[in-house]
């Protein structure tokens, strides 16, 4: 009997890439391939890329050569790039790394596991861009799923695609316009994930607040979302990436009524100052945008904001920053991320005149995250001696603890919660007495474990 060929994965990016990754595999097992952990221990590895931003594109660079040494070190037979750099720069990527056996744009990577055999049966003929891993994507194209997250949560991708013309931002040009998934799918989907244990749905999308709007040009999300807390055995329904001037008021009363609705949202602003925002292709002025944010608060009390702010965007001067500062420390993010601006060619920033010097980026981000760490330092400190539900993701070994979050956290870009060593079992809920906190760290005692 012939054994198994063997594939490791490698996910770089965001979590819709990594719902691109899980969609791999399930097409990997089920043509009957082996998916290993360790890049050593496969025949193939396949590197999911990032091409978002530059340094996103380095690292999925730099992934790629690393594994490459593994074909002259150890029993490596073939690398294959996918994702979003694979459909940015596709021909370009195979003629630089020659060590790449195949590259293929997005797609439902059904065609993946014929390229992987025959790479590992001899096949000299490189794929680089000329054929897709797959078909394109269809509604029911992430029913099969390897789930590469903890069995506490799951990422449910409502749609693909970005109709928005930001300015700073290539996503449109590698996943297209909006294609939203019809509710029937996503409930089927959310079913499947509930029946595999999941307690937390994490609904993400380029913009989840567009969804409905390219079926009959109508914001459905939160219709969708009361579907989505039908579905037995879930417990927390999270929502990502919501536009800012698109937040109607029946989704705050959804966040703020619903037994599953966690008290959180993740609105990326990128700007707070109206010259930016224009030059950024927002679609919203800085009125509008503070308008949002106060509604937030005063729609769905206890809600936790998070939100994305952009530093060195080309002609930002020292008053666009000094709003961005002044809005830090004024409005007081429960949850905050910064990057510098990001170069990216193609994109119609690339060219705008006034093109801030990176350093000075990099230095502007710095100092917003210093004054968040107060912020965020004043909100942790206020968990103490409060007892919340925490959702149990996993175990830590080096820290010896369980690793679980509030509902102020979504998983892999918040904070965290420390808990003893058997204290819950992982993909379980406990309530836990909060006893002491730092900027980005609770720890908690356990009181007794929620029933389901």
């Amino acid at each position: 009997m012939n054994e198994a060929i063997r594939v490791s994965l490698i996910s770089l990016g965001c979590a819709r890439n990594l719902v691109d990754s899980e969609v791999l595999l399930g097409h990997a097992v089920e043509e009957g391939l082996q998916v290993v952990e360790n890049a050593e221990d496969a025949d193939v590895v396949v590197v999911n890329t990032c091409g978002f931003i530059e340094t996103a594109k380095q690292e999925s660079i730099d992934t790629i050569l690393s594994v490459a040494r593994l074909k002259q070190e150890g029993n490596l037979k073939g690398v294959i790039a996918v994702g979003c750099l694979a459909q940015r720069y596709g021909e370009e990527l195979g003629k630089s790394i020659p060590e790449l056996d195949a590259v293929f744009g997005l797609s439902d990577y059904s065609g993946v596991p014929n390229v992987v055999r025959k790479i590992v049966n001899g096949s000299t003929k490189r794929w680089v861009a000329t054929v897709d891993g797959g078909k394109p994507k269809g509604p029911r194209s992430d029913k099969k799923r390897v789930l590469l997250t903890p069995k506490s949560f799951a990422y449910l991708r409502i749609s693909e695609g970005c109709d928005h013309k930001c300015t700073f931002c290539a996503i449109p040009q590698m996943r297209g316009r909006n294609r939203s998934k019809p509710i029937d799918v996503l409930v089927e989907e959310a079913q499947q994930l509930a029946a595999a244990g999941v307690q937390e749905l994490v609904v993400v999308a380029e913009d989840t607040t567009a969804y409905g709007l390219d079926v009959d040009r109508k914001r459905r999300i939160h219709e969708l979302l009361e579907k989505l807390g039908d579905v037995d055995g879930i417990r927390w329904i999270r929502l990502m990436y919501a536009y800012p001037h698109t937040v109607a008021p029946e989704l705050t009363t959804f966040l703020r009524e619903h037994p599953k609705a966690v008290k959180y949202l993740d609105i990326p602003i990128q700007h707070i100052s109206s010259p930016m925002l224009k030059a950024m292709k927002r679609g919203v002025s800085d009125t509008q945008v503070r308008g949002i944010l106060d509604r937030l608060r005063d729609e769905v009390p206890g809600i936790a904001v998070r939100t994305t702010l952009i530093t060195g965007f080309p002609g930002e001067g020292e008053q666009d920053f000094a709003a961005l500062r002044d809005l830090v420390t004024g409005y007081r993010f429960e949850r905050l991320g910064v990057f510098p601006y990001s170069h990216e060619e193609s994109t119609p920033a690339f060219e705008m005149p006034e093109q801030i010097d990176q350093e000075v980026a990099e230095a502007r981000a710095a100092e917003l995250m210093e004054l968040q760490r107060e912020v965020m330092g004043r909100f942790q400190r206020g968990f103490v001696g409060k007892t919340l539900p925490v959702l149990v993701d996993g175990y830590d070994p080096e820290a010896k603890r369980l690793v679980g979050r509030t509902y102020a956290d979504a998983p892999e870009v918040d904070c965290h919660v420390l808990l003893p060593k058997g204290a819950a079992e992982p993909g379980t809920f406990v309530d836990a007495e909060i006893t002491a906190a730092d900027d980005y760290e609770l720890t908690g005692r356990p009181l007794r474990a929620k029933q389901a």
